[in-house]
């Protein structure tokens, strides 16, 4: 039986109150400093970790595809938030190289900040693709907002000795949570759906090389599982930039109706 809009929007609201509800009921979680504990800790041309610094490469990359593609969006309700997300993952390149030549909680702030952005970013703008009936432009700075403010209050209560990373926690999993149940209950309307899909399998990929880390580097010899998660990661952000569509060079925006 087809959902009603309503009741679609009632699932959404439903897995958001239970995930806040289970963070609630868990109490403060610190980070784990074996967090900081990568398998390649490899010095090479004088970078420390050096594979899992260069492997954010692709992010700067990926980044920079997506800004020149920016003035040939077909949909340019969508142009602030694909902006964002472009800038975020280039900063992303740029906050994770730093984190991981230095692992500790200050240098994760930097690698955690522009990553929340660009997630922010594409979950305000597929609200706005799928769910949202009306135009809501402040939904993606309110958002941002709402994700800078949980990493930064992540770093404060680690500063304090009383780290909590729920706040970031339920920024960062429950859009990944939220997103493909849009996909699956929204009808599409211009983001591309087989991009987006193929996006969160290449994000699943990544957190599953990245939890085997250390089994990933003993088999291969060569890079670590975390390494490969940065690529598997950049390969997701490059389909969600190409899920957005764009004019061919040179064809000038027409309003809808005109042709």
């Amino acid at each position: 039986m087809m959902l009603s809009y309503t009741q679609r929007c009632g699932v959404l609201l439903a897995l958001a109150l239970l995930s806040l509800l289970a963070l609630l009921w868990v109490g403060p979680i610190a980070q784990d400093p074996a967090y900081h504990l990568f398998a390649d800790t490899r010095r090479l041309a004088g970078i420390n970790n050096f594979w899992n610094v260069m492997s954010n490469v692709p992010f700067l990359l990926v980044g920079a595809v997506g800004l020149q593609r920016l003035a040939r969006l077909s949909h340019p309700e969508s142009t602030a938030a694909y902006r964002v997300i472009c800038f975020g993952v280039v900063l992303v390149a740029f906050g994770s190289a730093w984190y991981h030549w230095a692992p500790h909680n200050a240098s994760l702030l930097w690698d955690r900040l522009p990553m929340t952005v660009a997630f922010m970013a594409l979950f305000a703008m597929l609200l706005s693709e799928r769910v949202l009936r009306t135009r809501q432009p402040s939904l993606l700075w309110v958002l941002v907002t709402l994700g800078v403010a949980a990493a930064v209050y992540w770093a404060w209560t680690e500063s304090l000795g009383r780290g909590d990373l729920r706040p970031y926690a339920l920024i960062q999993f429950l859009p990944i949570v939220l997103m493909p149940v849009i996909l699956a209950l929204f009808p599409q309307r211009y983001l591309d759906n087989r991009l987006l899909i193929a996006a969160f399998a290449l994000y699943l990929l990544a957190k599953v090389l990245e939890h085997f880390d250390v089994q990933v580097f003993a088999a291969t010899g060569l890079m670590s599982g975390h390494a490969l998660k940065h690529l598997a990661a950049a390969a997701a952000v490059l389909c969600i930039i190409y899920a957005i569509p764009t004019r061919p060079a040179g064809q000038a925006f027409l309003p809808p109706g005109k042709k």
